[in-house]
């Protein structure tokens, strides 16, 4: 969507400087931080894209329509400072992130932008990895891909694994595909319905993509957010067109639609 976030950044300008500036001195500027995750939200052409964020620039706009809301920034961080900005700073929208129990408290959550289920994947034409149980996975020679700091992580390292161990630990899960297909590490948690186009998009072979195990325990949608130091007011604002959205059809016709375009994109089917 990127034609609709120019216009919300452009209207956002327009309210600043045009005429009457000084009644909308006290608008309320938002900040989007996330990181790069397609096709949810990534940048295409130097834009903002994905389904994610057609539809939470669409809650923005409709969210306009009733408030002095404009939108200060979009920008895409890697996955520790983006949590870092919307733990700290007020007014900060963040999505894409699991809900869990330790997060609970440190954001105001919104809803649900995407379903989510993650495998642990390996390549085809390497040996098969056989185990029924993330205990039985820890206790093998093997060398497992994970982003330093997610919720993966912290869920790994409850059952024993470490950094000294068998994780490799990745500030960006396209360094974990690079090394898959390098033969660097043996294992890489990936999306489940986003893997095998992910794969292709870095130009590799998609289709040689196995899975190994199903993280069950961590299998339940994404959230978006905001910090806590934003009015509840705004917030309420946020979750109610987001429901509508959903009611209306919008939110799924967006994820089907980039889904399919993603795939075509990527894998050229």
């Amino acid at each position: 969507m990127k034609t609709g976030f120019r216009a919300l950044l452009v209207s956002a300008f327009l309210v600043a400087t045009g005429p009457g500036a000084d009644a909308h001195a006290e608008d309320t500027k938002i900040r989007i931080v996330t990181q790069s995750f397609a096709p949810l939200q990534w940048q295409n052409e130097g834009a903002p894209d994905g389904f994610v964020t057609d539809y939470m620039l669409a809650v923005i706009e409709r969210v306009q329509e009733k408030s002095s809301v404009s939108l200060e920034s979009y920008d895409f961080l890697p996955w520790k400072q983006a949590m870092k900005a919307a733990r700290t700073d007020p007014n900060v929208l963040f999505f894409s992130l699991s809900r869990t129990r330790d997060r609970e408290d440190k954001f105001q959550w919104l809803g649900e932008v995407s379903p989510y289920g993650q495998y642990f994947f390996q390549l085809q034409s390497r040996e098969r990895i056989e185990a029924d149980s993330i205990e039985a996975l820890r206790d093998l020679d093997i060398r497992i891909g994970v982003q330093d700091g997610s919720n993966l992580h912290t869920y790994l390292k409850g059952f024993g694994f470490s950094s000294q161990g068998n994780l490799v630990l990745l500030d960006d899960y396209r360094k974990g595909t690079d090394l898959l297909f390098q033969g660097e590490i043996d294992l890489l948690p990936l999306t489940g319905f986003l893997a095998q186009a992910s794969v292709c998009k870095q130009g590799y072979d998609g289709g040689q993509l196995a899975k190994v195990l199903f993280v069950e325990d961590l299998a339940r949608p994404l959230w978006a957010v905001f910090s806590q130091k934003t009015d509840p007011m705004l917030v309420e604002a946020f979750k109610k067109e987001m429901v509508a959205l959903k009611q209306n059809g919008f939110w799924e016709t967006k994820i089907n639609e980039h889904l399919k375009n993603w795939e075509k994109l990527t894998c050229g089917k």
